[in-house]
């Protein structure tokens, strides 16, 4: 029994590294939750079968323009009382002026019949085909639209868990400095030179920046739980994002400039579809030409089913013309719907020309606006912080009052949590150019 317990234990201990690796989900870079969300993200698997989806009904458009058919018939008939005949009984030398009743037919009929066809010249269904591979390429660009959408949500939850992150650490460095202002201001009442006010105040700024610290790791908490939501990342996984020294040391590039161009792509699918869809159903009135056939086998006997009687062959094939000669209502108001829709189409692809061109002169001016916020921001850091130990200092010598000292802290500390913050944001305006370049 304790042979077997022990076993039990050293499975746990071999296998328990092996779960906990599974629930834990580590990412370098950007581009790693790109790639794993590109693998497991629910709308990212859905847009591929959108894609297979529209395959399918091209596949089906080009066989429909043929609409090939085949019917077979096979039928098994048991004549059960077959017709009576009366025949004058002379014919068979009996007395004249009577009849003799006479049963003609075969009871039992086998019957096999097979009627192919197929159409040969369908100017309708042609053009089907033509507007479904259209609709193709029209699918992928809006997929290519939904996934720039999703992996700029991504990289926007990415971010912010970077700033948090930052956010958090510096928040930490504070409440140690916050802890040390309340030693220093507790001492100073101590010798007679503070008020009780004074170390009330430095408590409760100690007390206020331990509170933005518990804030900033729920709203880190709610950040990678957004994550996971974006990447279909299991609920119950470990996520953790430790940017690795080369993704820290990425700094700006002005050089960059945005040149999506998905929005003016997706109305030029669009236009096509509508133009395509509006010729195919132009169409409607013109003549079809069908090859049609059959082929048929039958065996009659008085025996059985299936005897050795022989089986007798029929056939014959044709062609069909087909014109329509009074116009259908649903057709010719299909008609104008597309010549609209055709209209509606193209406005939409100029006004979406000039929007991809706003929306990248847009997204570098956020690039530009960021970082020199950011810029500013470290040096104003820089500044706060000399001031605060320079007013420490100063109110060492009981030149500066505590509430002084404690405000030149809080600029500091909002001063650097606003640097992180810019910084991030710097990040994720280069992040959307990227993206805007490379998702075509």
């Amino acid at each position: 029994m304790k042979a077997a317990n022990y076993s039990f234990i050293l499975v746990l201990l071999l296998h328990g590294p092996f779960v906990w690796a599974q629930q834990k989900v580590i990412f370098h870079s950007l581009d790693e939750v790109y790639t794993y969300a590109d693998s497991h993200s629910t709308t990212f698997r859905n847009a591929g079968q959108q894609a297979t989806l529209a395959k399918y009904q091209t596949l089906a458009a080009r066989l429909g323009q043929w609409n090939l058919q085949g019917r077979t018939t096979f039928t098994l008939t048991d004549n059960t009382k077959l017709n009576t005949s009366f025949i004058p009984a002379e014919v068979f030398g009996g007395p004249a002026g009577t009849f003799q009743p006479v049963t003609f037919g075969q009871k039992y009929q086998s019957n096999v019949t097979f009627a192919p066809q197929i159409d040969l010249i369908n100017p309708y269904a042609a053009a089907l085909v033509r507007a479904n591979k259209t609709n193709e390429q029209l699918v992928a660009v809006n997929n290519l639209l939904d996934k720039k959408a999703v992996f700029e949500s991504i990289s926007a939850a990415y971010h912010n868990i970077l700033s948090y992150q930052r956010q958090i650490t510096v928040t930490e460095k504070s409440l140690a400095n916050a802890d040390t202002l309340s030693t220093i201001l507790k001492n100073r009442q101590q010798e007679g030179l503070a008020r009780g006010q004074d170390v009330n105040n430095g408590d409760a700024n100690r007390l206020t920046v331990k509170d933005k610290l518990q804030q900033l790791e729920v709203q880190l908490s709610q950040q990678y739980n957004s994550l996971k939501l974006l990447a279909d990342i299991d609920s119950a996984a470990s996520v953790v994002i430790a940017p690795s020294e080369k993704d820290k040391q990425s700094g700006p590039d002005f050089s960059l400039s945005a040149n999506s161009d998905l929005l003016q792509r997706q109305s030029e699918w669009q236009t096509k579809y509508q133009e395509a869809t509006l010729r195919a159903d132009k169409r409607w009135l013109l003549p079809t030409v069908n090859l049609f056939s059959s082929f048929g086998w039958q065996q009659t006997t008085n025996n059985h089913f299936f005897d050795s009687s022989s089986w007798f062959g029929t056939s014959f094939v044709g062609l069909r013309l087909t014109i329509p000669l009074l116009p259908e209502a649903s057709k010719i108001a299909s008609v104008k719907y597309d010549r609209v829709n055709l209209q509606i189409a193209k406005n939409n692809w100029q006004h979406n020309m000039l929007q991809d061109r706003i929306n990248n002169n847009q997204l570098e001016l956020d690039y530009q606006k960021a970082f020199k916020s950011y810029r500013l921001a470290v040096d104003i850091e820089s500044l706060r912080k000399d001031s605060y130990y320079k007013n420490l200092a100063i109110y060492r010598e009981g030149l500066l009052s505590a509430t002084d000292l404690i405000n030149s802290f809080d600029d500091w500390l909002n001063s650097s949590l606003n640097t992180v913050a810019l910084q991030a944001t710097t990040e994720y305006a280069k992040s959307k150019i990227i993206l805007s370049n490379t998702i075509k």
